[in-house]
């Protein structure tokens, strides 16, 4: 069978309730929001959920009815009026259109004014309004999955990596469950089991253990009749009931037990290798130090300093100045910072002009996670900010940092942003005219990310132990929701 009317869209936010910014209409607009037809033109050919459900809906000949994709860079609450506009946009092409199937981009960590389980809700109105029809979803690794995100969909499939390199090929293989569907081969259901665990962001890295092992076995079982089994390590940041580490099978109900049994026995690995998340980080007197003598020539490239906990891609404020202080008081010339947000100082150095000095007091304005900088700063550059991904994730994706200024100070070359964008592409630096692979040391605000595009050009990486709301350190933050025991939270859990 050819020609299924099948309805795409995607809302996509990763919460931090331990933040303070809310997440409005404007976040999303800033960061990607797209109605109709726009849907289509922006992420076709692209590496992304969207991108590998239309690739799909090609090969079938499917009529894809996009209804809306929306994404803001993870942060605060998400504002029940920008949660209810997406989800009311959805529903309305569903109405009009009465589909044969849906497919959906979620992240699954997301937390509203309303709705703790925000993708919860977002199934839950999609399937009243869809009915009986097959309607499934692709998840961020970092998904917290909940009983009625599993209760509403007819799969939930997780991206495999982290880096997250692999976002087109899950939006791929939804979309083939899809056809299976429609084809009689499948009749989908989704499973989960958990594990009392909430690793922070750095061991979920899946080039590593346990994550590598984990991923491998769950590959190894999947079958025509369980085309997917996700290892979801939750996200740490978001205080809510359903955090945590999760097993999630996408099966045919006649396997669904089978299944469900291989996602408990995963789930039960993971705990058993629970201090295998436990890792070590390197203290920002000791980064500085090595970024004082350190020689790219001999090294064999950059050294990378990762601002892991000021990483905006998991909620940050993404102006801290602690590292950033540290290096100056040290005197630590060539070096290159992306991306600090600071929208006040972009608009002195816009007042200022290209080549100009302006003194400002830089970052430290939002979050406990360093005092504001009082700098004297050459202007290098002003531009919009925008550049299209050129790396191995979320390739084709065009982002923006807004109105930018790139401000030269005491031999530290920092890119300062108007709004939050995590700096995980090349393109970060190379948009703003400079070439990371000529830098002595680099500086990112990102956690893992940056891995898939960095990695291969530096010659070595440090993960940086500075204050922000990613700390990988949970005994610092005060949770009331979470369940426990969990593991670290509880060591005896």
């Amino acid at each position: 069978m050819a020609g299924e009317t099948v309805v795409v869209c995607r809302i996509e936010h990763e919460t931090n309730t331990f933040s303070s910014l809310p997440t409005d209409r404007a976040f999303f607009a800033d960061t990607g929001l797209y109605y109709g037809a726009d849907v289509v033109d922006e992420f076709e050919g692209t590496n992304t959920d969207i991108g590998g459900f239309l690739r799909v809906a090609d090969e079938h000949d499917w009529e894809v009815v996009p209804t809306v994709a929306a994404t803001a860079t993870p942060g605060g609450i998400v504002t029940d009026d920008a949660l209810t506009t997406f989800v009311d946009a959805i529903v309305d092409g569903v109405e009009e259109h009465d589909p044969d199937g849906v497919l959906l981009g979620l992240h699954g960590a997301m937390v509203s004014e309303e709705h703790r389980d925000g993708d919860g809700y977002i199934l839950e109105r999609v399937r009243e309004a869809a009915g009986d029809v097959p309607m499934l979803a692709t998840l961020d690794l970092h998904a917290n999955v909940s009983d009625r995100m599993a209760a509403a969909a007819d799969g939930l499939f997780g991206y495999d990596t982290y880096p997250h390199v692999d976002i087109g090929d899950t939006g791929e293989e939804a979309a083939r469950a899809l056809a299976a569907t429609f084809a009689g081969d499948l009749d989908p259901t989704v499973v989960v089991e958990r594990a009392p665990l909430l690793p922070p962001l750095p061991p979920l890295q899946t080039a590593i253990d346990p994550m590598r092992s984990l991923l491998d076995a769950a590959a190894a079982a999947e079958s025509a009749t369980a085309p997917d089994i996700s290892v979801f390590g939750g996200f740490a940041y978001a205080d809510v009931a359903e955090a945590g580490f999760s097993v999630v099978g996408v099966t045919d109900r006649s396997t669904a037990d089978a299944t469900r049994e291989t996602c408990r026995e995963l789930a039960d690995e993971a705990y058993e290798q629970r201090t295998g998340f436990d890792r070590d980080y390197t203290p920002v007197g000791d980064a500085v130090a090595e970024a004082a003598t350190w020689d790219a020539d001999v090294e064999g490239g950059p050294l990378l300093l990762a601002d892991m906990a000021d990483n905006p891609g998991g909620g940050s404020a993404q102006d801290g100045t602690v590292l950033l202080e540290a290096l100056l008081d040290a005197d630590v010339e060539g070096v290159a910072v992306a991306t600090l947000v600071d929208a006040a100082a972009v608009d002195a150095a816009v007042e200022a002009g290209v080549g100009e000095t302006v003194s400002v007091e830089l970052g430290g304005k939002v979050e406990a996670n360093g005092d504001p900088l009082p700098i004297e700063a050459r202007v290098r550059s002003l531009s919009d900010g925008t550049y299209r991904n050129q790396g191995p994730m979320s390739t084709g994706m065009q982002v923006t940092f807004g109105r930018t200024a790139v401000l030269e100070v005491d031999g530290i070359t920092v890119v300062v942003g108007s709004h939050r964008q995590q700096p995980y592409d090349p393109e970060a630096f190379r948009s703003q005219g400079i070439t990371p692979e000529r830098q002595r040391v680099l500086v990112l605000k990102s956690t893992v990310h940056y891995r898939a595009g960095f990695e291969p050009f530096v010659g070595g990486i440090r993960e940086v132990d500075a204050p922000g709301l990613c700390s990988p350190d949970l005994s610092t933050f005060d949770y009331e929701h979470v369940p426990r025991p969990l593991y670290p939270l509880d060591p005896d859990a």
